[in-house]
């Protein structure tokens, strides 16, 4: 009986629901009061507009096997399982590790500090596999058109300048390969915990060696990992973004590779295992301790064609993993969440070359600093950013190329570098977003040579019009400007304009 009525409830309460966005918040509260909701599918309801918050309620109550398809059926909601079959419909809800910051949703607004994702997501529906295997497919088709006024690094995602005068050709292209597609498994509990996983990939693996092989786009690997989650405990294993450094800016145009990559946002996505607590979700503030060892690469992989061998590198040699570690604050203002966070990375690495004719090898300490902060002042307006020192970063894009130098130049136990990224963020309305965004990266003059990049700035800029739940269109300009070390009359700055077309599932 107290099934039924549950059941009835709900329907009812759903058709009021669709009334507005406020009805939708308020039954998501009673349900969680009632134990029919987690707190993280309480967030992601509160967060949704109303057409949304309807859609994942239901999906939510099916999945628990509160309603049935004709129930849902009966309420009219878009998008809802209808007819017969095996399909499992899963909840449109994020982990804390696969979450991060999203457009007309901010960073602070997270269950828990935002990871890196390399650029904005959307709501979508959940697309599950055709069987009880609980597994959901998302990903999203990004399209770019762009315009460069120089050369750069990256045609179609520039991060610097080429030098002055050696190639002073404006270009112009389009591409799609930033798209990205995945699969998120929620599994059942195991050992008390609540087990899920991801693996994800997009377009960014390289060209096809053809004539015509430049939208050949090849596959690469972005994420592969499994969770298991407490109450006040989590552990990762597999490849995923890492703890030292985790925001990005907010960018369609650079999807693939985040925004002020090479201008004072380190990332990278790393091979590791991880260990989380926590304290209570559910408490105005709480407390975040991340800490995980991951695989020792320093970032010197500077192999140009395609192998199927892995080469020890600077930082193999050093025989043990990288280690990382993040403490973070979490305190509500309003609905939201303002996160204050200190993170450090640390690993040993030989640097090998010749000198004389003989083998040379000097010790490298790769070490960084991050301080990360998201700061919702008003629904309409967020700050959020970064800053960092470090030496010998290589992998994380810092001084990249050239943050570890041959045995016998200034640089040679690593490259020190400090630098950060800000951002302000305008949401206008529900559909209309602006961010202006400054970063900046400068390395230790005295490790460099003669030639060798110095500095690298980056001013950006965007706009972006949400056209339905699913579509998204975005305008941006970035210009950066990229010194070299002794060589002033070689500096170069860099225009790029960027349409970008992302549609969600």
């Amino acid at each position: 009986m107290k099934f039924t009525l549950l059941r009835v409830v709900a329907v009812l309460s759903l058709v009021c629901v669709a009334q507005g966005q406020e009805s939708a918040r308020q039954l998501a509260r009673v349900l969680a009061e009632k134990g029919l909701l987690n707190g993280k599918e309480l967030a992601a309801v509160e967060h949704a507009d109303a057409e949304e918050a309807v859609r994942m309620l239901s999906a939510m109550l099916y999945e628990k096997g509160i309603l049935t398809r004709s129930e849902i059926a009966r309420v009219g909601i878009p998008g809802a399982p209808t007819g017969s079959g095996d399909v499992k419909l899963v909840p449109a809800t994020m982990t804390a590790a696969s979450a991060g910051p999203v457009p007309w949703i901010t960073p602070a607004q997270q269950a828990v500090a935002p990871a890196k994702t390399g650029g904005p997501t959307a709501s979508a529906p959940p697309v599950t596999a055709a069987s009880k295997f609980p597994v959901q497919i998302y990903g999203t088709a990004v399209f770019n058109a762009f315009y460069n006024s120089t050369g750069a690094n990256i045609e179609d995602i520039p991060l610097t300048a080429t030098k002055r005068g050696t190639d002073p050709y404006a270009n112009s292209g389009m591409t799609a390969r930033q798209s990205r597609f995945g699969l998120r498994y929620q599994g059942p509990e195991l050992f008390g915990a609540k087990v899920s996983g991801v693996a994800e990939i997009d377009m960014l693996g390289g060209k096809a060696a053809l004539g015509n092989g430049v939208s050949f786009d090849l596959v690469r690997l972005r994420l592969a990992y499994g969770r298991m989650d407490w109450k006040n405990a989590s552990i990762e294993a597999g490849q995923d973004w890492t703890v030292f450094s985790p925001l990005n800016p907010t960018s369609f145009a650079s999807y693939a590779i985040p925004a002020m990559s090479a201008s004072g946002n380190p990332w990278i996505r790393s091979p590791q295992f991880r260990v989380e607590l926590h304290s209570d979700t559910n408490k105005a503030t709480r407390i975040l301790f991340q800490v995980a060892a991951l695989d020792p690469n320093i970032g010197d992989n500077n192999t140009t064609t395609v192998v199927d061998a892995r080469v020890a590198g600077i930082g193999e040699r050093g025989r043990g993993p990288a280690v990382e570690s993040r403490l973070a604050l979490i305190s509500k203002i309003g609905d939201r969440d303002m996160t204050l966070g200190l993170s450090s990375h640390y690993n040993r690495g030989d640097n090998v070359g010749t000198l004389a004719g003989l083998t040379a090898t000097r010790p490298v300490d790769a070490w960084g600093v991050n301080v990360d902060y998201t700061l919702p002042l008003s629904k309409y307006f967020n700050l959020t950013g970064e800053a960092f020192t470090g030496r010998a970063l290589g992998l994380y894009s810092v001084s990249s190329g050239q943050s570890v130098l041959p045995p016998g130049t200034p640089g040679e136990h690593g490259v020190g570098a400090r630098g950060g990224w800000a951002q302000a963020q305008v949401n206008f309305t529900p559909k209309w977003q602006w961010n202006l965004v400054y970063g900046i990266e400068e390395m230790e003059q005295s490790n460099l040579r003669t030639g060798d990049r110095g500095k690298n700035q980056t001013y950006m800029t965007n706009v972006m019009y949400k056209l339905s739940p699913h579509i998204t269109w975005a305008l941006e300009w970035r210009r950066f400007l990229t010194d070299y070390r002794n060589q002033q009359a070689l500096n170069a700055i860099g225009n790029h304009v960027n349409l970008a077309i992302a549609y969600v599932f």
